[in-house]
């Protein structure tokens, strides 16, 4: 498989280092044993519709990944994005890659408008305080340490049902971001790329 991969997808793989290139193919073999995955074009995903408002040019995706379930009832598509470093002054340190994370994006039946989800930080809360989005969890005690925004509350509270919020927990890194826009949920591990990062963003947006 790892021959086959890297003669299909060699003008994907060339930019990359020989380490990143080497990592890159560990996580299509541990994620092709669990799933149906094709490498796509970022045009055949939905990536430019979820980041329209909000175009990073630090932040580049370089491989895509569309998944699908063995049981075909999901699908949902991996990013593997390149972070470009700057210096103060905003110049680009480097012409190589700096930094490869893994995000994730489903699409989803349903339109929730726009919601942010994250662990809670001081930050948070007191940046909680003055904005009109926040969404109070006080009466839902098992949710009390996440930071919840949301332009639609009853949208928000529809979209964070019972299972939702129990693959949020499972969840087992502090600085995860989730984020929805409308029928799009994205979710980004703003760690280095590895194995692990791949398999949790997969096995979220499969459950949600």
């Amino acid at each position: 498989m790892e021959l086959d991969f890297r003669k299909l997808y060699v003008t994907k793989l060339f930019d990359f280092s020989k380490e990143d290139e080497e990592l890159i193919l560990e996580i299509h073999n541990q994620l092709s044993a669990i799933y149906d995955v094709t490498v796509v074009d970022i045009e055949d995903s939905p990536y430019h519709q979820f980041k329209s408002q909000n175009i990073d040019f630090l932040e580049e995706p370089k491989l895509c990944y569309h998944i699908t379930t063995k049981s075909k009832t999901s699908t949902f598509y991996l990013f593997i994005v390149n972070l470009i470093e700057t210096s103060f002054r905003g110049a680009r340190n480097t012409d190589k890659y700096d930094s490869l994370e893994i995000w994730g994006l489903k699409e989803m039946k349903e339109d929730f408008a726009f919601i942010s989800i994250n662990r809670k930080n001081l930050a948070d809360r007191i940046a909680g305080i003055f904005s009109n989005f926040n969404i109070n969890f006080k009466e839902n005690k098992d949710f009390k340490d996440y930071y919840v925004l949301g332009s639609d509350p009853y949208k928000t509270m529809t979209f964070l049902n019972s299972e939702r919020k129990e693959a949020i927990k499972f969840i087992p890194y502090e600085n995860f971001k989730i984020e929805v826009k409308n029928n799009i949920t994205g979710l980004r591990i703003p760690n280095a790329l590895n194995v692990e990062h791949a398999v949790t963003v997969s096995k979220f947006l499969e459950e949600i």
